[in-house]
Parts: structure tokens; C-alpha cells; sequence
């Protein structure tokens, strides 16, 4: 079962049936450029190798060249290192590996996912695992993008599905 038949990517397993959001369609016959910015105000790049998210908009030229953000995050061993994918679901609260639950996240491809650093208990604030804040900065994650809450929810919130994320890697 697929959320939006339009995205390649099936997302039933990862939502374990909660909703999500399903990628806006857009016709790009009339104009791509102003679609493209109705929809994607903002162009995602994950250095992986640096542990940081560089959150871009476009310039005068309607090229993504503009920094706005900059977030520290964790990603991990199967975090993709290479590609460009497109955003295709969100969910406030998910249940995840090793019981624990993340919030805000945002789907990138399959189990990959943008979200806070882990909870405890599902939808309860309070149980934030502080030691696993203090690696924000170095590998930690099974695979999914951790963040701090604040900036997961910024990109939870600013972000629109549909959106591109590119992988890659610069230690410096």
C-alpha cells in the first residue's frame, strides 16, 4: 500500500497505519519555476561527514544557493551517502527502532527519517534521552538524521513535502 501513488517510496510499514501528509502534485507544464517555488521553498544538503544540515532558498536567479539554516545532527550507519530524494511524508510522533519514539519527523526515503533525538515514551517530553543529546554532533543513529527538537520541528514545520535532501560528505 502506497500513502500518495504518485511516490515511489511505500510507506505503510514505516507508519505502522498512522496518517501522514502525501506529496502535493503540482503542474509544472505551465510554469516549473513558479511552481517549483510554491512548493519547495527550501533545498535540504546533509554533510554526513561533518554532521550538519545546511537548509538553502533560492536566490535573485531562483537557483537554491542562499543558506537560511544550519542544524547539528547524528546520522549513522545506514544513512545514505550519496543521492538526492524528495520528501515524502511527515508524522508528529513515531514509534521506532528500540522502542523509543521520535518526534517531528519527517520521512526522506524509507526508514530514513529527519526527527528529534529519541524519547522514552510516546508523546511525553519529559523523557528525552539526554545521553543520546550529548552525541548530536557524531555518528549515533541506526541510520535517520537526529536533531535537536527545536530544529526537527523547524524542519517538520518550514519544510514542505516534496522537498529535496542531497547526501554527501565533507569533513570540513
Amino acid at each position: 500500500m502506497r500513502v500518495n501513488p504518485t511516490c515511489p517510496l511505500p510507506t505503510a510499514h514505516l507508519w505502522r497505519g498512522a496518517r501522514s501528509i502525501p506529496i502535493p502534485t503540482c503542474n509544472v507544464s505551465s510554469n516549473p519555476f513558479l511552481c517549483c517555488q510554491n512548493k519547495n521553498k527550501y533545498y535540504i544538503k546533509v554533510n554526513y561527514g561533518a554532521q550538519l544540515i545546511d537548509v538553502y532558498t533560492y536566490d535573485s536567479n531562483g537557483k537554491y544557493t542562499k543558506r537560511v539554516k544550519t542544524f547539528i545532527c547524528s546520522t549513522g550507519t545506514e544513512t545514505p551517502t550519496s543521492g538526492v530524494y524528495k520528501i515524502p511524508a511527515k508524522i508528529t510522533w513515531l514509534h521506532m527502532f528500540g522502542d523509543v519514539y521520535g518526534h517531528y519527523c519527517t520521512q526522506i526515503v524509507g526508514n530514513i527519517l529527519f526527527h528529534s533525538v529519541p524519547y522514552l515514551v510516546n508523546g511525553d517530553p519529559s523523557t528525552l534521552e539526554y545521553w543520546e543529546y550529548d552525541k548530536l554532533g557524531k555518528k549515533a543513529s541506526m541510520g535517520c538524521i537526529r536533531m535537536t527538537t527545536a530544529d526537527a520541528l523547524w524542519i517538520f514545520n518550514n519544510v514542505s513535502v516534496g522537498s529535496s535532501v542531497d547526501f554527501y560528505s565533507d569533513p570540513s
